[in-house]
C-alpha cells in the first residue's frame, strides 16, 4: 500500500494512463501563485550560485510572520526533513503520538538514531470514532502522567481534518511542561483555516521550551515539487545541535525565494481561504447526501470518509472503491494504514466546484 497520497507516478505505471484526477493529495487547486511564476521567470538566474547556508532572508521573514526571533526558526526540505531533524536532536526513547495521524512521525522517531540500538517504546492514543474524532484532553491529560519523552499531535490532523484552538494546545503545553514532557505539534495545515495562525500554539504565553512546531508550504501554496517547510522551537540549548544535525543547502534557492514571495501574496492567501470556507461546507453536504458513506466535518481542504457497514457486508471496501473510482478516472487516498482506522476509511480532497462536483457524481453511481 501506498504510504502517502499523491503517488500519481506509480498510477501512471501500473495503470498505463497519463492523466488522473488525483483526490489522494491535498493540494490548493489555485495551483502555484502567479507572483511566484513571475519571481522564478525573472530570476531564474540564481540557480548558477549556491543557496546561503543560513538562509537568513527567509528566516527573518518566517520570524517576522510568528512574531518570534529569527533564532527560533529553521528551515527544511518539506516539513518532512523538520520532523526527522527534531527527532535527531531530541532522540526520545518514549513516545506518544497521538492517532491516526501522519504515518511520518512514527519513522522519524524510529530512525533517529538505529545505531545505538536502544529500546523505542511508541504508544498511540486514540482519537475515537464515537467522538468524532475531536481530542479529548482529559483523557490526553491522563495519559501525559505516564510521562512520556515526547507527545505528538498534528494540528490540524490528518486526515480527520479536526483542529484543536489555542486554549486547547496550552493546555496540552501545561501539562507537558509538568512532567517535562516535548510536545512536537505539525501544523502543515493550519494556513487553510482563517484565524489558524492566530490560534496556533506557537503565540502561546505559557512556557515554550518543551514546544516543537512544524509547518510547510507544500499544500497552501500548491508548490509539493519545491519542497519546503520549516520548524519553530524555542530551547536554546538545542541551537548548536540542530545546526550540527541539519543538512547543509537543503532548500535550494528557487525555494528559498518561494517562501520569501509567498508570504506577501496577500490576493493569493484570501481566495484561498474564501474559497476553503465555503467548499468545504459544500463537500461535506454534499458528501452526508450520499447512503452508504459518512463524511465527518472538517476544518481543512480534506475531509475523512467512512463506508458504512452495510456497504462492507456486501463487500465493497475501500481497496475496491479505490479501483472503481479510478476506472473513472479519480484516484482516492486509501486510509487503511492510518493506525485505528481500517478498511472502512478514506480520504479526499477538496478542490475546485466542477471537480468536486465530478467527484461526488462518480461516488453516487457507485455506492447507490
Amino acid at each position: 500500500m501506498d504510504f502517502h497520497g499523491g503517488n500519481i507516478y506509480k498510477i501512471f505505471r501500473e495503470k498505463n494512463i497519463t492523466e488522473i484526477l488525483d483526490y489522494s493529495s491535498n493540494i490548493n487547486p489555485y495551483g502555484v501563485p502567479k507572483s511566484l511564476k513571475q519571481k522564478i521567470a525573472e530570476n531564474i538566474g540564481i540557480l548558477e550560485r549556491y543557496p546561503d547556508p543560513d538562509y537568513v532572508e527567509l528566516r527573518e521573514k518566517l520570524a517576522e510572520l510568528n512574531k518570534v526571533d529569527i533564532s527560533n526558526i529553521t528551515v527544511g526540505n518539506g516539513a518532512t526533513e523538520s520532523i526527522f531533524l527534531f527527532m535527531k536532536v531530541l532522540k526520545p526513547e518514549n513516545v506518544l503520538i497521538v492517532s491516526p495521524t501522519f504515518g511520518e512521525y512514527e519513522r522519524a522517531v524510529r530512525a533517529w538514531d538505529s545505531s545505538e540500538n536502544r529500546e523505542i517504546e511508541i504508544e498511540y492514543f486514540e482519537l475515537e470514532e464515537k467522538d468524532e474524532f475531536r481530542l479529548n484532553i482529559g483523557k490526553l491529560k491522563k495519559e501525559l502522567e505516564k510521562k512520556y519523552d515526547l507527545a505528538i499531535i498534528c494540528n490540524p490532523n490528518n486526515p480527520t481534518g479536526k483542529f484543536l484552538k489555542m486554549a486547547e494546545t496550552e493546555e496540552i503545553l501545561r501539562e507537558c511542561n509538568k512532567y517535562d514532557t516535548k510536545l512536537f505539534i505539525d501544523e502543515a495545515f493550519i494556513e487553510f483555516l482563517e484565524d489558524g495562525l492566530k490560534e496556533s500554539v506557537v503565540n502561546s504565553g505559557e512556557n515554550k521550551k518543551n514546544l516543537f512546531v512544524t509547518r510547510a508550504f507544500t499544500k497552501f501554496f500548491a508548490i509539493p515539487g519545491l519542497r519546503l517547510g520549516y520548524g519553530i522551537y524555542f530551547d536554546k540549548s538545542l541551537e548548536k545541535k540542530i545546526a550540527e544535525k541539519k543538512e547543509p543547502w537543503s532548500v535550494n534557492n528557487i525555494a528559498e525565494m518561494a517562501g520569501i514571495t509567498v508570504l506577501d501574496d496577500t490576493e493569493y492567501i484570501e481566495r484561498t481561504l474564501s474559497w476553503i470556507t465555503e467548499e468545504k461546507k459544500y463537500m461535506y453536504e454534499k458528501l452526508d447526501e450520499i447512503s452508504g458513506i459518512k463524511p465527518y466535518k472538517t476544518e481543512v481542504n480534506f475531509i475523512c470518509v467512512k463506508i458504512k457497514d452495510e456497504l462492507i457486508s456486501k463487500g465493497l471496501n475501500v481497496k475496491k472503491l479505490r479501483e472503481k473510482m479510478m476506472e473513472e478516472g479519480i484516484l482516492i487516498r486509501d486510509a487503511s494504514n492510518f493506525k485505528f482506522l481500517d478498511e472502512r476509511f478514506f480520504r479526499l480532497a477538496i478542490k475546485d466546484r466542477r471537480s468536486n462536483d465530478r467527484v461526488i457524481e462518480v461516488l453516487k453511481k457507485i455506492l447507490e
